[in-house]
């Protein structure tokens, strides 16, 4: 089948011109809209639906490299900016964020995986395709926080294993939040999904952000555990153990 470019409106168009059929004259819906897909050059219905979903794939990916852009374009002029995609993008929403230290990423909150669009100020072309039906992203790594650093996990070796500081979390974390549907924040909330043990590296990274150490050994000691998304400690979840049979 070829490709016609179909816009939603093309689609609430065609859809209308059906109904009218249906008015005047009666007949099945789904025959009716076959019959006005292909008066409109389309084979059939279905075709109408799958060209639409190629449209809408191909203008979130234009979009999205649009926005990958401009991330660059600022890291590139040393400005911090963190932005969070738009509803044109069929998928996410996504974070994006420049650090005017030479870095620029593009952030699936929902994964916790990333986009490395820049590097050591090395630009690195964006891996976005589209697909009849989706966004194909070639992500670079796994992330977490840790105050006011981010863990990376690469999935190859373009980018190394490490911890990196100096970038705008405060904001990136605010359009995080933002950007995590409910489900997504009630597992990271209650469920404490992205908490992290108080380990002697993680308590060294927070003592240098200005945590007291005395006290931070003193919750790990009771099992609290570090929140990276939420800069703050959580107390143990608590289990049917925990409490008296009666």
């Amino acid at each position: 089948m070829r490709f016609i470019p179909t816009f939603d409106a093309r689609v609430e168009q065609l859809k209308l011109e059906a109904k009218k059929i249906q008015r005047k004259r009666g007949g099945k819906h789904t025959d009716l809209l076959n019959r006005v897909a292909r008066g409109a050059g389309y084979e059939h219905w279905h075709h109408v639906i799958l060209c639409n979903r190629q449209t809408a794939s191909a203008q979130g990916a234009s979009a999205l490299l649009a926005e990958c852009s401009n991330i660059v374009r600022a890291e590139q002029a040393g400005e911090i900016k963190v932005v969070m995609s738009g509803p044109e993008i069929q998928v996410g929403p996504f974070v994006l964020f420049s650090t005017g230290i030479g870095d620029a990423w593009l952030l699936s909150p929902e994964e916790s995986i990333g986009l490395c669009l820049m590097w050591h100020e090395q630009v690195n072309e964006p891996s976005i395709k589209e697909t009849a039906r989706e966004l194909h992203i070639g992500w670079d790594a796994a992330y977490e926080f840790a105050g006011g650093f981010m863990r990376l996990n690469p999935f190859d070796d373009r980018i190394p294993a490490q911890v990196v500081g100096g970038y705008p979390l405060d904001a990136v974390r605010s359009l995080i939040d933002k950007a995590l549907t409910f489900e997504r924040k009630f597992s990271v909330v209650i469920a404490q999904d992205d908490a992290i043990n108080l380990t002697d590296p993680v308590i060294a990274d927070l003592v240098r952000q200005g945590w007291a150490e005395d006290e931070l050994r003193s919750h790990a000691a009771d099992g609290f555990r570090y929140s990276p998304s939420r800069n703050s400690l959580l107390c143990p979840i608590l289990g049917s153990d925990d409490f008296p049979d009666d």
